[in-house]
């Protein structure tokens, strides 16, 4: 008998294709991998910037900061408080009490240390707020944040 110094091609290829079908079934799995952890990284930067909104949102009820007017907004009694103004106190339960929702811009969040750095874009997140009315004052009774349409 004669000694074999190799491999025949039918072994080689069968080689090559069984490495072959694990190669695709592990690169598949591991991109499914990815994508969903790419996925779960964007739902907890959303949660996050959220959070950041609604805290922000507590200490504007608690006159803890002062909240800068994005755009021009009504009160009740018809008062228009212009864009870049400054609202604190009463004036900032009425302008809530009026309109229910207050847009925040990220780099704000960002500015006043709620968010550690700005890599999110500006967009604008919408507080929006329950409130109710108690011996005659503005009581805020719930807050939620939702992302503007610009952070879609």
């Amino acid at each position: 008998m004669k000694d074999k110094n190799g491999y025949t091609i039918p072994e080689v290829l069968a080689v090559i294709t069984v490495i072959s079908i694990v190669m695709i079934l592990t690169i598949s799995y591991a991109a499914t991998i990815l994508d969903k952890t790419k996925k779960k990284i964007t739902d907890i930067d959303k949660r996050i910037l959220l959070d950041a909104a609604i805290t922000y949102g507590e200490d504007l009820d608690k006159n803890d900061k002062s909240y800068f007017l994005i755009n021009d907004m009504s009160l009740s009694s018809g008062t228009i408080i212009r864009d870049g103004a400054e609202v604190n106190g009463y004036a900032l339960k009425e302008l809530i009490n009026a309109n229910n929702t207050l847009p925040v811009k990220i780099s704000q969040l960002t500015k006043l240390g709620y968010i550690d750095k700005n890599k999110y874009k500006d967009c604008t997140i919408n507080l929006v707020f329950e409130t109710s009315t108690q011996d005659g004052y503005i009581v805020i009774d719930k807050i939620n944040a939702n992302l503007g349409e610009d952070c879609k």
